[in-house]
């Protein structure tokens, strides 16, 4: 297993919408994106950013049946696979989870996302898992939940003789390694740079320590994903892998496991289900996708999404134990 990245470039001031206009055409593919998404590029930007933007315009206009592709707030920025997937394990201490969780019949559909933090965007940095994480975190606060520091995440479990490697990527189980001995400081604390820092010396805290937390993976379990819905149902929302090479153009409906692969190289998190779908908060801002989410079809291992799946099962709340029944209640 490697550690999850996925990295986007980024924009700096001088060339806007009108200057586009000026080269090209005001109704141009590309001024037209500029101006709806308030860009701005350097002159020396402008030329791979354009190209960014055709390239997937053409792409996003093949749609398949059920998933809806267009241009949207990442269309423009470059995109860069991490190469180490799959070339590392969890290390031994971590406990897998070999039976079924209790059988019970469950409803037919479960949102949180009423309960989740607003979605964020990890932009040129790689820490996905951080934002996965505190995703997770979050909901552990209970019922008053505040935005954890990402931030805070990347730099505190990378460096060294620490196992994860910053904007580079990391795996969510050690950040709940970490999150047993340290709770994540608030986001308004430590708010998101989009580069590693130092580990800061801090006092501030969060309500939130890891008592336990378990990793599952299909290659140790067949039946995985089968688990998810159970997991949500008694411990809340679920951070795993997932393929993410295809999902740029996303704009909504049903992605199915033909358009992906089940090589990971992005962390995200599960927040729920339908019939047919998990819904899942990504980190690529509010104006990717469905508002931020994805609806990634089930019981198919879709894009990997079994390969690689962590979940808190018992936490401290602002210092008190919570029974992990509360919830069950979603």
């Amino acid at each position: 297993m490697i550690a999850l990245a996925l990295v986007f470039g980024t924009t700096a001031l001088a060339f806007d919408h009108q200057d586009c206009s000026q080269k090209h055409s005001a109704e141009h593919t590309v001024c037209k994106y500029m101006r709806k998404y308030e860009r701005v590029y350097t002159p020396e930007e402008f030329n791979e950013r354009f190209n960014n933007v055709m390239a997937r315009s053409e792409h996003a206009s093949h749609s398949d049946e059920g998933v809806q592709y267009g241009l949207n707030s990442i269309s423009d920025r470059p995109f860069v696979k991490n190469n180490r997937l799959n070339s590392e394990k969890p290390y031994t201490g971590i406990q897998h989870h070999q039976k079924l969780l209790q059988a019970y019949k469950l409803p037919k559909s479960l949102d949180l996302r009423d309960k989740m933090q607003p979605v964020k965007d990890q932009g040129a940095c790689g820490g996905c898992f951080a934002f996965a994480s505190a995703a997770v975190l979050e909901y552990w606060e209970g019922n008053h939940p505040k935005s954890l520091s990402a931030q805070s995440i990347i730099d505190c479990t990378s460096g060294k003789q620490r196992p994860n490697v910053g904007c580079d990527g990391g795996l969510m189980e050690y950040v709940f390694e970490y999150a047993k001995q340290h709770p994540v400081p608030l986001a308004n604390d430590f708010p998101f740079e989009g580069h590693q820092n130092e580990c800061p010396r801090h006092s501030l805290q969060s309500n939130v320590l890891v008592k336990d937390y378990r990793v599952l993976m299909i290659e140790d379990n067949p039946k995985a994903e089968q688990q998810i819905e159970h997991i949500l149902h008694n411990y809340g929302p679920v951070a795993v892998g997932v393929d993410s090479a295809n999902m740029y153009h996303y704009t909504g409906g049903l992605f199915k496991a033909s358009m992906c692969t089940t090589d990971i190289d992005h962390a995200v998190t599960i927040v729920g289900y339908t019939d047919d779908a998990w819904i899942i908060k990504n980190s690529w801002g509010p104006f990717w996708g469905d508002e931020g989410y994805l609806y990634l079809e089930r019981g198919k291992n879709a894009c990997g999404v079994a390969e690689y799946i962590v979940y808190i099962k018992d936490a401290y709340a602002t210092h008190k134990y919570v029974n992990t029944l509360w919830h069950m209640s979603g």
